[in-house]
């Protein structure tokens, strides 16, 4: 009792502003743990969706957590998001973490193939229990937003010949569409982000893309956290997969999806 009388004491001495500044600085501190716990709550948030499917709950057999059964329940679930997958008319999204593709299908049918060079994956994965990776990735997901430095539908204006001299230079004329450095961020459903980098990045101009890119991904989500964080609100955690691949298949990938992809994602 004497050492808190003391410490109340020590700060009603201090000035106004080193009480602003440890009141300030007690804020950030709870608003750094508020972001450190985030990912507590979406492994809780996961556990919910799994029990409220008490159909789903119910038949899932424990022997499945088993080591040998494991990698064959993990293929099962893959085989089961591809067969839902195929049920779709337009070009979708595979991801498949177990031998670093990325791949674009219609009907069933794989059309382009990519490999990855580099893959982050977050920890959380492989954190995540079986039952929960059965429940969410045992389906195609949806993808809700896409954020990209390269345009989807690219233009090239060209103007009219005057005449037929014209014409037939024109008609040698190198593609004048300006490739940006490509950078690609899919949001997609239950709260999971797929980020696409190009695999090398030569020049000043590709790395000030790369710093700008992820800086607009940093803001989207401190816009999010704060307001959660002043409403005494649970901070949303997002966990993220990310893959280096080729710049022009990336370009390939993101401007042959549609407007509402879906994509499979195999886990490793």
């Amino acid at each position: 009792m004497k050492k808190i009388n003391n410490i109340t004491a020590a700060l009603r001495e201090l000035n106004l502003w080193m009480k602003v500044f440890w009141s300030l600085f007690a804020v950030m501190i709870a608003f750094f743990i508020s972001l450190a716990i985030s990912p507590v709550h979406k492994m809780k948030n996961f556990e919910d969706l799994v029990r409220s499917d008490t159909l789903f709950f119910d038949s899932f057999d424990g022997i499945y957590d088993h080591p040998q059964m494991r990698p064959l329940v993990k293929e099962k679930i893959f085989k089961e998001a591809l067969l839902k997958l195929a049920e779709s008319d337009s070009i979708q999204m595979v991801v498949d973490l177990s031998d670093s593709t990325v791949n674009l299908s219609i009907k069933g049918v794989i059309i382009h193939r990519t490999k990855a060079r580099k893959i982050e994956t977050d920890r959380f994965f492989r954190k995540m229990p079986l039952i929960q990776q059965a429940k969410v990735f045992s389906s195609p997901l949806n993808v809700q937003s896409q954020f990209a430095t390269i345009v989807k539908e690219p233009v090239v204006v060209r103007h009219a010949p005057k005449d037929t001299q014209e014409a037939a230079l024109n008609a040698w004329m190198p593609d004048t569409l300006i490739q940006n450095p490509a950078f690609v961020c899919f949001s997609v459903e239950y709260g999971l982000d797929l980020i696409f980098e190009q695999e090398e990045n030569p020049t000043f101009h590709d790395h000030w893309r790369k710093f700008s890119f992820y800086s607009r991904l940093r803001f989207q989500k401190a816009v999010r956290a704060v307001p959660d964080f002043v409403l005494l609100r649970k901070q949303e955690y997002h966990p993220t997969i990310t893959m280096d691949i080729p710049v022009d298949d990336l370009r390939a990938v993101y401007r042959a999806l549609p407007g509402k992809a879906l994509v499979v994602i195999n886990l490793r």
